[in-house]
């Protein structure tokens, strides 16, 4: 960091100088110092601004996703989000209306009664983890059930919800 002061000091310095021999020349030729000393700058900090543009891309990755870094879990290339609230598992509707095929109807979630509704303590509509187990057992009894429904049960029964469980801060509202 000291070194990037140094070279910014003797740059402005360079500049100051270049401006004014330029005009001690001729009144016009001050900007034509300002040639002589861009070329100054570009050696100088080359090396920072060809470092610069990985530093803004990991910067501006991290902000977005640092909050929830290991508070979501994905199938299907599809984020899906578990809050666990008074050890019971709730999953916002909007996160599984992209993965359940085909997508949940407002009368199938009316049938749920409590176990749909906003999720205690958040502004999120979501389904217990109760509600989605009905679910996801009265869609996979038919005989028409997609492989990816059952693919998506399979996958919340043997990895999803018994790691949640296990692993409290692996929900998205862990503190």
């Amino acid at each position: 960091m000291l070194i990037f002061f140094a070279k910014l000091f003797f740059s402005l310095g360079f500049t100051y100088v270049a401006w004014n021999v330029g005009t001690m020349v001729s009144p016009n030729h001050g900007p034509l110092g300002l040639c002589f000393s861009a070329v100054v700058w570009g050696v100088l900090f080359a090396n920072d601004l060809y470092e610069i543009g990985p530093k803004i891309k990991y910067w501006a990755s991290w902000s977005v996703f640092h909050r929830w870094q290991g508070r979501y879990y994905t199938f299907d290339g599809v984020h899906l989000r578990f809050f666990l609230v008074d050890e019971t598992i709730w999953v916002p509707i909007n996160d599984l209306k992209r993965v359940i095929e085909p997508e949940l109807g407002e009368r199938e979630l009316r049938l749920l009664g409590g176990e749909c509704g906003v999720i205690p303590g958040y502004k999120l509509k979501g389904i217990s983890e109760t509600g989605l187990l009905h679910v996801l057992s009265r869609r996979t009894e038919q005989r028409f059930a997609s492989h990816s429904t059952i693919r998506f049960r399979n996958w919340l029964l043997d990895n999803a919800l018994p790691n949640v469980k296990r692993l409290p801060r692996s929900s998205a509202n862990f503190q």
